[in-house]
């Protein structure tokens, strides 16, 4: 069976050769179709309507692998890693190819956590995937309002996700459940913070992602989110995963989300971190190393410092406080 590993994967299991400026945490793989998604999102380089290469998925390559050496790989270099992450695409038997997937995984006595990243599927499926090892689940709803939804052309309806979104947390826990949102997608900045705060509200998780432009996409002259907002979203998101509600830490103003100054604005630099499942770091899936939307580690936040406490100045918020 043929599967898709990112490119960083392949290089941490010794597959290619590749120098990297920082190292994925987690092996990232991808349910394999020659064609692509059946889907029809228009930002996405797998879906049926683009002309990008399908070895794409946002601005990294996924070459196709046998998934049994990828297994026999991952044995012999798990140390590295913290996690394994599947995401699905929709075509034919998905479902069930997941499940072999993760049972294939399970029975090779790779003890790595595993997510699975996956479109709506059945309460029933979501059990037998929990049963066979999965302890997180990922949820692309991408966009932050009904109107959005129509737009970028999502398979299913805002409240079949939500379902969805319900559903998984009944049978994962709540946290346990990371809602995918692109912020840049054409929503308001009001619609994007009060979709973060339904997500906490009913028990999950944001997972942030920066829209990224690619050539062969309906998308691809749309343009990238500017990275002053993005900084301001990233502390909300933070702010609300840690327990804070959006009335409390902010407001808006003529459209915009601004933040208000209290104790909650002390040592921020960690909202800047990649957000997703334990261990997901996804370095530069959203970004070129010029200009960084989320970081895949400390260190090199603190390489970045100076660049952000700029971005924060203009923001108009207090750059010490990073």
């Amino acid at each position: 069976m043929l599967i898709r590993a990112s490119v960083g994967t392949l290089a941490q299991l010794g597959m290619i050769d590749l120098k990297m400026l920082e190292v994925p945490k987690t092996v990232y793989l991808l349910q394999y179709s020659p064609f692509g998604c059946l889907a029809s999102c228009t930002f996405c380089s797998q879906s049926k309507n683009s002309s990008s290469s399908k070895d794409l998925l946002s601005r990294i390559r996924w070459p196709a692998v046998e998934l049994d050496t990828i297994i026999e790989r991952v044995l012999q270099n798990e140390k590295k890693f913290s996690r394994l992450c599947i995401q699905s695409i929709i075509k034919e038997n998905f479902e069930e190819e997941l499940l072999y997937i993760v049972n294939r995984v399970r029975r090779a006595s790779i003890s790595l956590p595993i997510s699975l990243s996956i479109s709506p599927v059945s309460k029933e499926f979501l059990e037998r995937a929990k049963w066979a090892g999965v302890d997180f689940i990922g949820v692309g709803l991408d966009a932050a309002s009904p109107r959005v939804l129509a737009k970028i052309k999502k398979p299913y309806t805002w409240e079949e996700y939500w379902n969805f979104i319900t559903d998984s947390i009944r049978v994962f826990g709540k946290r346990k459940v990371n809602v995918h949102l692109i912020f840049g997608l054409g929503e308001t900045e009001t619609e994007f913070a009060e979709a973060m705060q339904r997500v906490y509200d009913v028990g999950a998780e944001v997972s942030l992602f920066a829209f990224t432009p690619l050539a062969g996409t309906p998308a691809e002259k749309n343009g990238r989110p500017d990275i002053i907002r993005y900084r301001i979203i990233q502390i909300l998101r933070s702010l609300l995963s840690k327990g804070y509600k959006l009335n409390e830490v902010a407001y808006f103003e003529k459209g915009k989300v601004v933040l208000k100054q209290g104790p909650w604005l002390n040592r921020i630099r960690f909202s800047f971190l990649t957000s997703g499942c334990p261990g997901c770091n996804r370095p530069f899936y959203n970004e070129s190393p010029a200009l960084i939307y989320n970081y895949p580690s400390v260190s090199l936040i603190e390489k970045d410092i100076n660049a952000i406490k700029r971005q924060l100045s203009r923001a108009g918020l207090n750059p010490e406080v990073v």
